[in-house]
């Protein structure tokens, strides 16, 4: 109860001050004066100064509905599949045991976040944001030993969701009409559910585990790219 309560504390003091701090600090033009009905895609700086993604391996970009408000999107996906071939010596015989592996896993993500920008200069804007995510997942294997002679088939499933909300605040520099560096960290909010399975020859067992989250957003440098 003390966690539901803080959690909607937090939620109330950042739409308050989203929607009743002013849109300007300055009177003066702004690079943000001209960002009205315009894309965005948006790029994260690493070490190295290699570029990955933002939020989202398929698409992370925005769009600006008004000079001072956008709506920040990404979307990721995951997919993997693989074999494993071993094998286990016994160290008090020279008997071998083999197993095998399938592994397979998907899933995807979505994030999606309002911004409202309010100017400090005429190239440098301050920034917050919220909005919702959603994970969901899917992770099998199946792995078959051979123990002298005998097969043991033993397979595990774990399914299951996230949901939460992130809460960030930022800074963003126009250096060119159309590119922008940016500086944002923050908190998210998360629940998760999910259900893990496993059986072999002799047991079957399942387990659904639930959790509630508080944690702070990585600190992310990145640049983005107007349209």
């Amino acid at each position: 109860m003390l966690i539901n309560s803080k959690f909607r504390i937090l939620i109330s003091l950042l739409l308050l001050l989203l929607f009743s701090v002013p849109s300007t600090y300055s009177q003066s033009t702004s690079y943000l004066d001209s960002l009205d009905g315009k894309f965005a895609l948006q790029f994260q700086i690493t070490d190295n100064f290699t570029l990955s993604d933002f939020q989202g391996t398929i698409f992370s970009g925005k769009y600006h509905f008004s000079n001072r408000d956008a709506i920040r999107l990404g979307l990721m996906l995951e997919f993997a599949d693989s074999e494993l071939e071993s094998e286990i010596s016994r160290l008090d015989t020279i008997d071998t045991d083999e197993a095998k592996e399938d592994l397979s896993s998907i899933g995807f993500t979505i994030n999606a976040q309002y911004i409202r920008y309010l100017t400090i200069t005429d190239d440098i804007a301050l920034f917050l944001g919220t909005g919702p995510f959603v994970n969901f997942f899917d992770n099998s294997s199946e792995r078959i030993i051979n123990d002298e002679g005998n097969e043991v088939l033993r397979k595990a499933t774990r399914t299951g969701y996230t949901i939460g909300l992130d809460m960030l605040i930022g800074t963003e520099w126009w250096f060119h009409k159309q590119m922008s560096l940016s500086a944002e960290y923050g908190l998210k909010l998360s629940y998760r559910s999910s259900e893990d399975n496993f059986s072999d020859d002799v047991t079957e067992a399942t387990a659904n585990i639930t959790s509630f989250f508080i944690t702070d957003n990585n600190i992310k440098f990145g640049i983005t790219v107007y349209f």
